[in-house]
């Protein structure tokens, strides 16, 4: 091949990527864009927030979200040719002094039920030092739920000539205001807030837990709420073959529940999991339960992954007198929380079921029902 050929031919290849890639971008940025028409629906969730900036204005402000379930991107700009619609009163540069020129827009994006996470932040200067946000975590973690719309906050940039930092701020009034404007037929019944728990996932942590113990349940009421003392053992065992395997637990509840009359009895422990070891826990967990499918006889297990939570489920076909009939070991990959919610028999003359089966649609209604509350409860209303 000549000189001239290969320029050529290189020419035409840069040429092609560069389409590809624009065309991508194109692909990522118009899927976020969404009708001031559009109604939710019981397939999708709306998540807003103000994006802004101030300081030595970049060129490019860019925030990259990602599905922790399908591993799907959504990335979203501000740049100087937007069109900008949010600045900044008196009050908000009262408590920063370094908000300079401060401009913005309001994001409001169609995203699919399930949990999300905010993967990086970046600009486009090279001069800037700063990759993640200061004093806060760059990891901040949300749940999109199908027929809510969710506000996550202000998420500004603030900039100077040698580094950026990510500041993450409650915005509520300027940005609700704007959000009505532009989606007046919302519905404020699901309008939900995660800014709290957003902004600093480890000071969530007690109304992470309120959200599980609180939480009522059809047929049954608490009566004993206890939190695991601070001596007991930050694990737990389960037995693999000869092996024992540990399961982590930095904190968290055990819960007792009295049953309405021939209802089985309740019990579920509510654990934190240690971040480092989760993963890990999680195998351990589904290591145990398909040794039990193998060798127990009676008794069925199953997965299933939620949009919020990862189940295992393990049912026996035994009526045996305080007998476990019915457990669901749930994982909250948001806040690596573990539950263990388990359905015991009472005697004989104390139940209104005579098999398994008969009250399994019960068992699994009280499930379902636990799992929303939660989730509806981690989501506060605004």
């Amino acid at each position: 091949m000549t000189t001239h050929r290969k320029k050529k031919f290189l020419f035409k290849l840069k040429f092609s990527v560069l389409i590809l890639f624009s065309a991508s971008l194109f692909v990522a940025c118009s899927s976020l864009q969404t009708s001031q028409n559009y109604f939710l629906n019981k397939t999708e969730g709306l998540v807003f927030f103000s994006m802004t900036e101030s300081g030595v204005l970049s060129s490019h402000y860019q925030l990259t979200f990602i599905n922790e379930s399908t591993k799907s991107d959504y990335v979203v700009s501000l740049r100087k040719g937007d069109h900008y619609e949010i600045g900044f009163n008196e009050d908000d540069k009262a408590h920063n002094r370094s908000f300079d020129n401060p401009i913005g827009k309001l994001v409001i994006l169609r995203l699919p039920e399930g949990v999300y996470s905010l993967k990086k932040w970046s600009t486009k200067e090279k001069k800037k030092t700063g990759k993640h946000s200061q004093a806060h975590s760059p990891e901040k973690k949300f749940r999109v739920m199908n027929g809510h719309s969710l506000y996550l906050g202000n998420l500004h940039l603030l900039n100077s000539e040698k580094q950026s930092s990510l500041l993450i701020m409650d915005n509520r009034s300027r940005d609700l205001s704007l959000f009505y404007k532009h989606y007046p037929q919302a519905d404020k019944s699901k309008l939900l807030i995660t800014f709290r728990l957003f902004l600093d996932p480890a000071a969530g942590r007690h109304r992470i837990f309120d959200a599980y113990t609180g939480c009522g349940i059809k047929d049954y009421t608490l009566f004993s709420k206890k939190r695991l003392p601070q001596h007991i053992e930050k694990f737990r065992t389960l037995r693999i073959g000869d092996k024992d395997k540990k399961i982590s637990r930095i904190d968290g509840y055990r819960l007792k529940f009295r049953a309405a009359p021939g209802k089985p009895g309740l019990s579920i422990k509510v654990e934190l999991s240690d971040a480092k070891s989760y993963v890990t826990d999680k195998k351990v967990t589904k290591a145990w339960f398909d040794e039990v499918n193998k060798k127990i006889k009676g008794y069925d297990t199953s997965f299933e992954k939620k949009s919020f939570f990862s189940e295992f489920q393990l049912k026996t076909n035994s009526l045996k007198e305080h007998g476990m009939i019915y457990m669901v070991t749930m994982f909250d990959d948001a806040s690596q929380i573990i539950t263990n919610i388990v359905f015991v028999n009472p005697p004989e003359y104390a139940r209104s079921y005579e098999t398994v089966e008969a009250f399994m649609p019960d068992g699994l209604s009280a499930v379902t029902s636990f799992q929303q509350c939660v989730i509806e409860s981690l989501n506060q209303h605004l």
